[in-house]
């Protein structure tokens, strides 16, 4: 080979990814974005949520979110980067404290793809932290727990982190749901590429170890799984295995037919071997179509139920924001004809062409399930899950096991991104409030908290023994 014309070449690639790399970093912590437009496009944000957000103040009141926003805006001093400015308006909307409402972090995420970050996601038992999925170098310290972070209290740094974290109400258990992808928190606080932790070995010694950071995209395949939406399975005859870890399989029509009819061949199975023990797994469930859990509720009761008691806007117009949304034809009118005040919202209550069967009766099946329910959650599961879990409580319908959920009974939603006309940066705010109709349930600012509770072990997150399936499985072969 010609090395003449080969160094040339290795010089100009490595020049050129250089170039790449560098102009990656511009675009993370250069200040760009020129401080008058920020305070102009920041009060923008300010006055679209307080016109369109249906749940702002149910854990928040007015004057706490002034105050904050206040402050906020006080402290843009200079022009800022697009870090700052994502932790300045994250901040701003989790005060809000609901799960739908977030500063989209897709921009950050395109220009972190080669960027080292923290290697570990972390894990939160008992109010302690431990270190979480990683690569294979670091993997023998997976379920060891964390004191320390470059010199900080772990406590002081989540503490820090919680501050720009969307999270639902007074719920604690979502955390581990944000926290799989903890190196992008750690990175909008501190985005240093060199990382001391400290920590408590096997012996519960302290001990320290620096770790070199990953690149993000490395930590994002850590974290991905591949995993069904809806998966059954029988254990023996006596006892079937139901997960749904998604219920977004629901939203168009040929995924949700192919959904449906594989429940119909569930539960026919079901009812032809007589099995007497369910489980139904919705762990870490975000959520989804309403049509999927409607469409399962209706299997495991015995009665005829409604779905929704209201869905309801705290605008009386879409006309002066519509156009921040990113799909404006997507936001239509709404029609205050149609609509009852409750709660301070116009909400609509009664069917029409556009809503079906939201407020209208539902049916059971005929070959609704007539054995014992055990229910696996946590915090992972959230909006249309809390929906099914809530109608589940109002109707009796079988035992929780596991950790408090996320989602409850209503959610704040509407699927809408809005763009802020300066930074483009995309931030989601809900247009409308979905509560269901579970008149006698008892709601809880936490999320709806399991019969019994079980918390996963630390060393679970490294032998992946899933710790609650098999308290569950035990209590049914115990009680044959």
């Amino acid at each position: 080979m010609n090395l003449k014309l080969l160094l040339p070449l290795l010089f100009f690639i490595i020049n050129s990814v250089f170039a790449q790399n560098t102009k990656t970093e511009n675009l993370l912590f250069d200040k760009t974005l020129k401080k008058d437009s920020i305070l102009v496009e920041f009060s923008e944000l300010y006055n679209l949520t307080n016109t369109i957000h249906p749940g702002q103040f149910m854990f928040c009141t007015k004057n706490e979110f002034n105050k904050t926003y206040l402050s906020l805006k006080k402290s843009i001093k200079t022009d800022l980067s697009i870090i700052e400015y994502y932790k300045l308006t994250a901040t701003l909307m989790a005060k809000i404290k609901d799960g739908h409402t977030a500063v989209d972090r897709a921009q950050i995420i395109s220009l972190l793809k080669e960027r080292l970050v923290f290697p570990f996601s972390i894990y939160k038992i008992n109010d302690n932290y431990y270190l979480g999925k990683t690569t294979d170098t670091n993997k023998d310290f997976i379920g060891l727990q964390v004191l320390k972070i470059n010199g900080k209290e772990i406590k002081s740094v989540v503490k820090e982190i919680e501050k720009f974290i969307h999270l639902e109400g007074r719920n604690e258990t979502g955390l581990n749901t944000r926290f799989k992808n903890f190196p992008f928190y750690y990175f909008v606080l501190n985005q240093t590429n060199q990382f001391e932790i400290e920590y408590l070995d096997q012996n519960n010694h302290k001990k320290k170890q620096k770790f070199n950071g990953i690149t993000f995209e490395t930590h994002t395949q850590n974290i991905s799984e591949k995993i069904e939406p809806l998966t059954t399975e029988f254990r023996t005859n006596n006892l079937a295995i139901l997960k749904f870890h998604s219920f977004e399989n629901g939203y168009n029509e040929k995924d949700r037919k192919i959904a449906e009819k594989q429940l119909d061949d569930f539960f026919i199975q079901l009812e032809s071997l007589k099995t007497g023990n369910l489980i139904i797994d919705l762990r870490d469930n975000s959520g989804g179509a309403a049509e999927m859990a409607n469409y399962l509720f209706s299997y495991l009761t015995d009665k005829t139920f409604y779905y929704f008691d209201y869905v309801g806007a705290k605008y009386n117009t879409v006309k002066e924001w519509k156009h921040f949304a990113q799909y404006p034809e997507n936001i239509e009118e709404i029609n205050l004809n149609e609509t009852k005040q409750k709660y301070e919202l116009n909400c609509y209550t009664a069917t029409d062409a556009a809503d079906y069967w939201w407020f209208e009766q539902q049916q059971n099946k005929p070959n609704y399930y007539k054995g014992k329910i055990s229910v696996l959650i946590n915090g992972g599961c959230f909006s249309t899950t809390g929906h099914l879990l809530a109608l589940m409580r109002e109707y009796k319908i079988g035992k929780f096991y596991g950790e408090y959920s996320q989602g409850s009974n209503y959610s704040n939603s509407g699927g809408q991104a809005f763009v802020l006309p300066y930074s483009k940066t995309l931030v989601w705010i809900p247009t409308f409030q979905y509560k269901m109709k579970t008149p006698n349930f008892q709601y809880d600012p936490k999320g709806i908290k399991p019969d019994i509770e079980i918390q996963i072990k630390p060393n679970d997150l490294k032998t992946k023994f899933d710790r609650q399936m098999d308290y569950v499985i035990k209590i049914i072969e115990e009680n044959k």
